[in-house]
């Protein structure tokens, strides 16, 4: 029998619920900006030119593979025609709008907020724009009663500024209760509320579990797993690393298996 480990379950949830978070971020940034500045009058510096024409060469790209999948095309044949990767036409299909890039790190402009808001009065929790979506989506895996004093104000401050958090999680709170009490009669309901919640990469983890979905039942009804086999997986990186330009082969030999006799 295959069964799925309940560990690496929980774990491409959390993947995909920080996945979420970083767009939502995105989205929720971008709208005020879009309202209180729609259209500078200011000329454009040279950097910002540069952005506003790599930008419009990505929407018409972002466009053009749009239309393509409309016609019929596949993922594949429209990576061949537009020139970018299938993982990219994959991410902008089921994308519900234009993805614009994500910011990679902002600490430099979130402090200079955090001091500005300071000075003005409000409280900064109240204020601040930016959050750690991985730290996000484990506090939103988490039940509020495992949660200190702490975390649930930073988790509180993240769902005033962004309110969709509410549904991620109902989401990952019901496949956690899942797994925890052993409901697997519930598994094709929340795998249709996944795919129908308009999260593309929540959507995409239930499909991969309808793809395996005897293995996921398995995984929540049986005590068994294939945590073990990854435990052993584990021990021998472990080893490798430890062991890389030191010593030969007989002496890895010797730890990895056992002594004869």
């Amino acid at each position: 029998m295959q069964v799925t480990d309940r560990y690496h379950l929980m774990s491409n949830l959390s993947e995909a619920v920080e996945h979420t978070l970083q767009q939502l971020q995105i989205e929720a940034r971008a709208e005020p900006t879009q309202e209180m500045n729609p259209r500078p009058s200011r000329k454009l510096t040279l950097v910002e030119a540069r952005y506003q024409r790599c930008r419009q060469a990505r929407y018409e790209r972002y466009m053009a593979v749009v239309n393509l999948r409309r016609q019929g095309h596949t993922q594949l044949e429209i990576a061949a025609k537009i020139g970018v990767g299938a993982e990219t036409v994959a991410r902008w299909v089921h994308s519900r709008r234009f993805p614009e890039r994500r910011i990679r790190c902002d600490r430099r402009r979130e402090q200079a907020r955090f001091l500005q808001d300071q000075d003005r009065g409000p409280q900064p929790a109240l204020t601040r724009t930016h959050f750690s979506s991985a730290r996000m989506a484990a506090l939103l895996l988490t039940p509020p009663r495992d949660l200190s004093a702490n975390q649930l104000g930073y988790r509180d401050s993240f769902l005033r500024f962004c309110p969709t958090g509410y549904k991620i999680r109902k989401l990952a709170l019901q496949f956690r209760a899942m797994l925890r009490w052993r409901r697997s009669d519930r598994l094709l309901a929340w795998i249709e509320k996944a795919s129908g919640s308009g999260f593309p990469f929540i959507g995409q983890f239930a499909r991969t579990l309808r793809r395996d979905l005897s293995a996921v039942e398995l995984a929540i009804t049986s005590p068994w797993n294939n945590g073990p086999m990854e435990g052993h997986i584990n021990r021998l990186k472990v080893l490798k690393r430890q062991m890389y330009g030191r010593a030969g082969f007989e002496l890895l030999r010797a730890r990895v298996l056992p002594l004869a006799g």
